[in-house]
């Protein structure tokens, strides 16, 4: 199955991926950034860094309306109507003549006539309940909450009522269902249930195209562990949304949501394009100074992944690119002209707040 077959709806409405990552790496007032839109969540970071030039590919004209309702909606509207429109919370704080109503929101945007049209055919699916949870993974996963929760009899609030990882660590070891969950993980993160409901058969991880050695059921089991170790999960809207099936704590919002990111991307002056497209026929067209790949290299040919980096245009002086893989990742990367920051990579999944990415962050030698 060709990517474009997958790649062909709206399938991530939320950020599936922590953008921290991005918004650390892109220097303040770069000149030209290539990113893939996705769900546009990583794309608004990249705005709050005041670049030059954005410019927005994706081969899903539907992701590219939603990253143009993300980011005509933090133009057009306050922070607190904007966490509202978007559905990160259930009404506008405080008073407003809105009277909560995401459609009059809606008609403050300043959208092209396409996107316009997109959206108001599909309003009964956001009036009354905002854009982040309408993506097939996004509903995917709450799915899989609901299993947690209800037939397996799972409660994971108390450990995301933890306020410090020590009070954190100690309610894991008391609550966390560690024979049921390892074995639902095996039917969950099996390659038929990635595939049926997520991948339609592009699933990164299906026995011979994964480089990871373990199976996804085993791989994922560990980086969880991982992360409730690490890192406070109220504060983790990826594991909010997986085990209480809503993000329920604000600290834990994705960066597009923090009051900080919204502000800037709203003053930022980057002149943005949006384009539907192939990264291997548009990236060799410009000279970027920044490319974000998001998880695009997993689901490319061998070939093209390995050759990557030689596709780019030859001009940019001092380029970064960052890419991120799931369960599979290129082998044999050719190099030539670039070096990869294992510093940086080691840091990005340090910090990473999914745990499921390992990272690819290359520049280009002088």
């Amino acid at each position: 199955m060709e990517p474009a077959t997958y790649f062909s709806d709206l399938n991530y409405t939320l950020s599936n991926e922590d953008t921290r990552i991005e918004y650390d790496l892109l220097p303040e007032n770069s000149g030209r950034v290539f990113s893939i839109a996705g769900s546009g969540a990583r794309c608004l970071p990249l705005l709050a860094k005041n670049p030059a030039q954005l410019d927005v590919v994706d081969m899903s004209e539907s992701q590219l309306f939603l990253f143009e309702l993300r980011w005509r909606g933090a133009q057009a509207l306050t922070y607190e109507e904007w966490l509202y429109f978007m559905g990160y919370r259930g009404g506008v704080q405080g008073w407003t003549e809105q009277a909560d109503s995401r459609f009059i929101l809606f008609q403050r945007l300043a959208l092209t006539p396409e996107a316009r049209d997109y959206w108001l055919a599909r309003r009964s699916g956001w009036e009354n309940q905002g854009f982040i949870r309408l993506g097939r993974w996004e509903s995917h996963f709450q799915k899989l909450g609901r299993i947690f929760r209800d037939f397996l009899q799972c409660d994971f609030s108390p450990i995301f009522r933890a306020q410090s990882l020590a009070e954190q660590m100690e309610l894991y070891k008391k609550h966390w269902p560690h024979k049921r969950f390892n074995a639902f993980l095996k039917v969950a993160a099996s390659e038929y249930v990635f595939n049926k409901f997520l991948y339609k058969g592009h699933f990164s991880g299906s026995e011979g195209r994964r480089s990871e050695s373990e199976l996804p059921s085993v791989f994922l089991q560990k980086e969880f562990f991982r992360l409730f170790q690490t890192q406070l999960v109220r504060k983790n809207y990826f594991m909010q949304i997986l085990f209480l099936g809503e993000i329920r704590y604000e600290e834990g919002l994705p960066w597009e949501a923090h009051r900080m990111i919204f502000e800037r991307v709203a003053q930022s002056r980057t002149e943005v394009t949006m384009k539907v497209g192939n990264l291997l026929e548009e990236l060799p067209k410009q000279a970027y100074d920044f490319v974000s790949l998001s998880v695009t290299i997993s689901y490319l040919s061998e070939s093209d992944a390995e050759s990557l980096l030689q596709k780019l245009h030859p001009g940019a002086g001092t380029s970064l690119v960052a890419i991120r893989s799931f369960l599979r990742s290129p082998q044999k990367m050719n190099t030539e002209g670039w070096v990869e920051c294992l510093d940086r990579n080691h840091w990005a999944t340090q910090i990473d707040g999914t745990g499921v990415y390992r990272f690819h962050i290359y520049r280009k030698l002088q």
